[in-house]
């Protein structure tokens, strides 16, 4: 045997050095924008969620509006008829 140690793993020839910053490959690009599109979807999904929640929200408050308003209906149309049994009562009564 030489009297070199012999390594297994190949070592680079000093003629193979590469600058890898300035590889375009589309998939290290991909990798690249993803975190800037996973940001973005983020606030975008944010958003969709803040606007979801606005609109039940205001779906809330025109059901408790429509609510109100029905009770007030009826409450009106109660007094109404209460109103108008009297006059006839009264009216019987004479």
């Amino acid at each position: 045997m030489s009297s070199q140690q012999q390594t297994k793993t190949p070592q680079p020839t000093p003629g193979h050095s590469h600058d890898y910053s300035q590889v375009t490959d589309d998939n290290l690009v991909v990798l690249t924008d993803v975190s800037t599109d996973t940001e973005h979807e983020k606030a975008v999904e944010k958003a969709c969620w803040q606007e979801e929640a606005e609109q039940k929200e205001q779906e809330c408050k025109a059901e408790c509006k429509r609510a109100m308003e029905e009770e007030e209906a009826q409450r009106k149309k109660a007094a109404e008829e209460e109103d108008t049994q009297r006059k006839r009562a009264a009216e019987e009564e004479a």
